[in-house]
């Protein structure tokens, strides 16, 4: 599900000259936005990658998610009252971004009325589906050990072949699952060596899928 969805073209047009929409070039190591900053505005990626990300005093870096092109980014701010981003949406891969004020979300447009019920209906679906995505980020979390943790993201992110596309670098990796990269790589070379998986290029491909649901 889109923003746009079930949208004609020329209405999406029409939708973003009413909300005053305006289209961002962005390079990497580019900020979007920054923790404590005031949020007043729903993102579409368009092209690029951002990854929302959490930094710590102490230098740690906590990946929340990547976002990849057609995902909007910044919506739970629009209706859970918080008045700060409490993390950072960083610019991983250049692209391009479409920010809508949210002043558009809240009121009914004499141009635009007879598609804002689908707009709102897109975007809380889309609420919807983040929630989701965040709770089974939560449990990944929670494991009590990197390989349970590592058991649980393959599992569930692994095609009928077994094989897991990995579109994150290894640092990333590292940051989306709260570890130090050493630790990371230490453990994958484990559980290769356990015969659980296959570490290739790419990719990480299960070996043993009975066992590795033992850590789930």
């Amino acid at each position: 599900m889109g923003l746009f969805s079930d949208i004609e073209p020329a209405e999406i047009e029409k939708m973003l000259l009413c909300s005053r929409a305006v289209r961002k070039e962005l390079s990497a190591g580019d900020y979007i936005f920054r923790q404590g900053e005031k949020p007043q505005m729903i993102f579409l990626l368009q092209e690029g990658e951002v990854g929302l990300v959490k930094d710590f005093a102490s230098g740690r870096r906590n990946l929340l998610y990547t976002v990849k092109p057609g995902e909007v980014f910044g919506e739970a701010f629009l209706f859970s009252g918080q008045s700060r981003y409490w993390y950072d949406a960083a610019v991983m891969h250049p692209g391009r971004v479409l920010m809508i004020p949210w002043r558009f979300f809240y009121g009914f447009c004499e141009n635009a009325c007879g598609h804002h019920q689908l707009i709102t209906r897109n975007l809380l679906e889309i609420l919807a589906g983040r929630n989701f995505t965040m709770t089974k980020k939560l449990h990944l979390l929670t494991s009590t050990s990197l390989k349970e943790k590592l058991a649980i993201y393959l599992l569930e992110n692994a095609g009928r072949d077994g094989r897991v596309e990995m579109n994150m670098r290894r640092e990333d990796f590292a940051d989306f699952l709260g570890v130090a990269r050493p630790s990371l790589s230490r453990e994958l070379m484990n559980m290769q060596k356990d015969g659980l998986i296959a570490v290739e290029k790419d990719a990480i491909r299960i070996l043993d899928q009975e066992e590795l649901e033992c850590f789930y």
